[in-house]
């Protein structure tokens, strides 16, 4: 089943690559899957957006230099955080945990978009395709058709987060493209009875990280935990920190 999995993951990356692509970038198992495929059949150059010290700027580093892919890091301070979040606000009037995890997004586009970049990729649908996220777990702990919540999820994600990071990436010129969100990819991970796309819970995604070796991604990347954009970036504290000016300022967070 991986090596089928693995041509079918490299065959999505490779309809939505250009000649010259950036990717949005991490260091975490899926945006390095995306770059390792990518890297054989483009000029690739890699971007994350963090504070100083945050655990994706220390990945991305390390697992960019592995790859031998040029990486660009937009540092993120907490007055620039606020006004990328006053931006995408303007854009997307919605409540501040769905807005925060944009912040990252945005600074990250605007770097490529700085470098003349046209089109961006992003790892988005593989938590849905390969249960990625905890909360799948407990809802299999409360009875819960994980199944069918993992298909509805996935179907929906281009009204919702897909959709999101779509808008803001146009409005600095960028095209937002999403591999994993590919028709024979969900296909035959969906037809993947869920228990096995569920077996480990410690560190998720146990499909993906095996076709992540086959496909070459470094060691670092593959056995790095998930951990969410505006938390990985650091995002998530700053904010935080001003979220009464928030709720203030910004109706709707």
């Amino acid at each position: 089943m991986i090596l089928p999995l693995s041509e079918l993951i490299s065959r999505a990356v490779e309809q939505a690559l250009e000649d010259e692509v950036a990717v949005s970038f991490s260091g975490g198992l899926d945006s390095s899957v995306i770059a390792s495929i990518a890297k054989k059949h483009a000029r690739v150059e890699l971007f994350t957006a963090g504070v100083d010290g945050s655990e994706d700027v220390q990945y991305a580093e390390k697992t960019a230099a592995a790859l031998g892919l040029p990486l660009t890091v937009s540092r993120i301070d907490e007055e620039k955080a606020m006004a990328v979040y006053s931006k995408c606000h303007s854009m997307l009037p919605m409540d501040f945990l769905k807005l925060e995890i944009l912040v990252p997004a945005y600074c990250a586009a605007q770097a490529a978009a700085g470098k003349g970049h046209k089109v961006m990729l992003f790892g988005s649908a593989a938590e849905e395709l390969f249960a990625g996220y905890d909360r799948y777990y407990i809802y299999r702990e409360e009875g819960k058709d994980v199944d069918a919540l993992l298909r509805e999820e996935y179907r929906t994600l281009p009204q919702r987060d897909m959709g999101y990071v779509k808008k803001v990436c146009r409005s600095l010129g960028i095209e937002a493209r999403f591999p994993f969100y590919d028709k024979g990819l969900a296909d035959a991970m969906f037809a993947v009875p869920i228990e096995e796309r569920m077996d480990d819970r410690a560190l998720k995604k146990g499909i993906l990280r095996e076709a992540a070796k086959i496909l070459g991604v470094p060691d670092i990347a593959v056995m790095r935990k998930k951990k969410a954009m505006q938390y990985g970036s650091g995002v998530h504290k700053m904010l935080i920190r001003r979220v009464e000016e928030i709720n203030r300022d910004f109706p709707g967070s």
